[in-house]
């Protein structure tokens, strides 16, 4: 026989329901707080993972044959005092941050316009940088950076960006990538009026790598300003990347700013 239970014991069309039936309404209704706790911390657990700096996408490909011009018009020297190269790595729990030097540069200009050019990167310097951590923690970084796990200076002293091909940027694609709901870009370049490629090599594997880019000549400085993530393990710099390893995992995306300045010759 069903003892009529009211309030906690009714269903929606108000019918009499049994007492089991009545105390499991009553423990779900409890519980309900909970399950809405429970939900929103995993929402944020999922949100807080994402480290990863959100900005231009490199395209990446083989690496280009390319055959500059042979009287460039001018040449301009790039400022290694004044020009820095950025790079962020992200992982599950945070991020970390650096700088790779530059040993020498040039940028070429033929008819009027921005052509070609190359950068060598000293890697012996690569180094982080990040003030979220202690001195004897950025020392540990830069050393694991440099070794076998990641860029081997030993071995592969110096990497290069050799500049296939500078156009103008057509700005529409860009716009309509930003159109897109939560596609917002924390760190992309302001108004970039040129798209560049060129072959990176590091440790002696190349690609072809294209980003947007702001180019500006003044009198007789040239200024540069970029900034996209490449997919490391395009280079075979695959350490930490598997996602089995959890809270540990690196992601294979990295973040590289440039801010060049380079003096007419």
């Amino acid at each position: 026989m069903d003892v009529v239970f009211y309030n906690a014991g009714m269903t929606r069309e108000n019918t009499p329901v049994s007492p089991v039936t009545a105390l499991i309404l009553m423990n779900t209704y409890k519980l309900q707080p909970l399950y809405a706790l429970l939900w929103t911390l995993l929402a944020f657990a999922g949100t807080a993972c994402d480290t990863t700096v959100k900005t231009d996408e490199a395209e990446i490909g083989a690496a280009v044959r390319f055959l500059a011009p042979a009287n460039p018009d001018e040449t301009f020297r790039i400022d290694t005092a004044r020009s820095t190269v950025t790079w962020i790595g992200a992982k599950v729990t945070g991020r970390h941050n650096g700088l790779i030097p530059i040993r020498e540069g040039t940028v070429t200009w033929h008819s009027g316009t921005p052509r070609g050019g190359k950068v060598v990167f000293d890697m012996t310097k690569a180094r982080s940088e990040d003030k979220t951590i202690d001195e004897a923690g950025n020392t540990k970084l830069t050393n694991h950076l440099r070794s076998a796990d990641f860029f081997a200076v030993e071995q592969h002293p110096i990497s290069s960006f050799v500049i296939t091909s500078i156009v103008p940027y057509d700005s529409t694609e860009r716009q309509e990538a930003l159109s897109h709901a939560g596609n917002t870009k924390q760190m992309r370049i302001k108004d970039p009026n040129h798209k560049v490629t060129g072959n990176l090599t590091l440790k002696d594997i190349t690609r072809s790598i294209s980003f947007p880019a702001k180019i500006e000549l003044e009198d007789s400085v040239l200024r540069a300003k970029a900034n996209f993530n490449i997919d490391r393990t395009h280079w075979k710099l695959t350490y930490g990347s598997d996602q089995s390893l959890g809270n540990r995992t690196i992601y294979p995306a990295v973040n590289i700013g440039l801010d060049i300045v380079a003096y007419r010759q």
